[in-house]
């Protein structure tokens, strides 16, 4: 460090050193206007600490790291948007923002984009007039005779529909699209009417209207309503619907039971079957003869018993109550339970002072770990196979490691030479070692894939070691 260093730092003023003469020239223009010039500010550091350098200015400048975004120059100019005015319907008139100049868009109203999904059923309009008309034809023959023979009656109905009502009804019908729970609950008319009589007077009206438009059409069987099979088509569902506990489970009871009988009747005839087809063995128009010697009749026993062997197997399990089987199985859960308590008491009297701490404790946790296991077997007894695949539900037997672990890493390792066969072969079959998405029931399969793939290594191995044997010997 230089004294000049010195003075700098201790803002010290430095005297001109004298060349010869004790009065020093004074200073020029140009040396005092480059001492006072300005320095360049530089950015990113404080003014002391650059003042501090002096003369030692950085051959780098120090900028900051973070800056913000500078502003987008957007060379495009701005689209106007028009508050247009557009028909939401007939009788109504909304406005929406559209980009475009009001010259571009226009004055005039023009439709929604959506007006072509507002679409409705298309239902036959008519006057006074022709509702008469049509409603005082006759139905054809054809139409008679179908009525006559589902047991309605054909005679032109004389109720009190009129025609303000049946234009009523038919608004409805418009407006909300044949939504009949809707109609029904928005009819009012002076009157109440059900919904099966709504429904036959729209049905009856529109065959008529038809008929009288297009006699031919192939579509009006399908307007016709039959009111009473509806009726009672609800009677029973509510019948249906309105069963208790106890009659639902007689009805299972019963269809046990007629189970039952199919079953015997169809091992009674089977059984007949069997006792017809060896009365007639030999057939009786043949001659007896043949059957005297020893020969004969071996050869008759060998047929029976080859026609016993041929004789179809029928199954004989006998379908269960399901309320027995439930019983049943209360009652084993309990058994079993109560079992497991019995055990783990004698074994708590009669090995509590041999056993150790340790022992003590690995017993508690298997008394537990199989206690838990019957539980949830008992809680998951409701439940079926799919139902259990569905849900992800299982109950674990064995005790799981601690922790979380990938369900891959517990497939089956082979020995290395056994395990590159097994990789040979799966390469041959087009699959991978490990499988691409290891869920449960892909993981099981593959279990069964390399347990039958070792299998048939095994077996390649013996076949060879038999066939160099053989040719050994040869």
């Amino acid at each position: 460090m230089s004294s000049s260093d010195i003075l700098d730092v201790l803002n010290i003023q430095q005297k001109p050193k004298s060349h010869g003469n004790s009065a020093s020239p004074p200073p020029t223009a140009s040396a005092s206007g480059a001492s006072k010039a300005p320095r360049p500010q530089v950015t990113g550091m404080q003014r002391e600490l650059y003042n501090l350098l002096g003369e030692n200015q950085p051959p780098i400048v120090v900028q900051p790291a973070s800056r913000f975004k500078d502003k987008l120059t957007n060379t495009t100019k701005p689209s106007p948007w028009t508050n247009a005015e557009f028909k939401a319907n007939d009788h109504l008139n909304l406005h929406h923002w559209v980009k475009g100049s009001k010259e571009l868009v226009g004055e005039e109203a023009k439709e929604s984009s959506y007006t072509k999904f507002n679409v409705h059923l298309r239902i036959p309009s008519f006057d006074k007039e022709t509702y008469e008309s049509f409603m005082a034809n006759n139905i054809p023959n054809e139409e008679l005779i179908k009525k006559e023979d589902s047991g309605t009656s054909s005679q032109e109905d004389t109720d009190d529909w009129e025609y303000e009502e049946v234009d009523y009804l038919f608004q409805l019908c418009r407006k909300y699209d044949l939504r009949w729970f809707v109609i029904q609950d928005r009819y009012n008319y002076g009157r109440s009417r059900t919904l099966e009589e709504l429904k036959e007077k729209f049905y009856k009206v529109c065959q008529r209207y038809f008929v009288a438009k297009s006699p031919n059409d192939p579509l009006l069987p399908s307007l016709d309503f039959p009111k009473e099979k509806e009726l009672e088509r609800k009677k029973y569902l509510q019948r249906l619907l309105a069963r208790s506990a106890a009659e639902i489970a007689e009805e299972e009871a019963l269809i046990v039971e007629s189970r039952k009988f199919e079953m015997a009747a169809k091992k009674t005839l089977n059984e007949r079957e069997s006792l017809l087809r060896l009365l007639d063995s030999p057939n009786s128009d043949q001659s007896v003869s043949q059957y005297l010697t020893s020969q004969g009749m071996s050869q008759l026993y060998g047929s029976l018993l080859s026609d016993k062997s041929r004789k179809r197997k029928h199954e004989s399990t006998v379908p269960e109550n399901p309320w027995m089987k439930q019983q049943q199985l209360f009652a084993l859960q309990r058994q079993q339970l109560q079992q497991i308590q019995d055990k783990k008491q004698e074994t708590q009297d009669t090995n509590q002072l041999k056993k150790t701490k340790r022992q003590k404790q690995e017993m508690q946790t298997a008394i537990k770990r199989k206690a838990e296991t019957v539980y949830a077997e008992h809680l998951l007894e409701k439940f079926s196979a799919d139902e259990r695949k569905s849900l992800g539900v299982m109950a674990h037997g064995d005790k799981l490691p601690p922790g979380v672990y990938l369900r891959s890493s517990k497939i089956s390792t082979f020995k290395p030479a056994l395990q590159s066969k097994v990789a040979a072969m799966l390469q041959e079959l087009g699959l991978s070692v490990r499988p691409a998405m290891p869920s449960y029931d892909v993981v099981q399969r593959h279990e069964e894939l390399l347990k039958r793939i070792v299998a048939l290594v095994d077996l390649k191995k013996h076949l060879d070691k038999l066939e160099a044997e053989k040719a050994i010997t040869k």
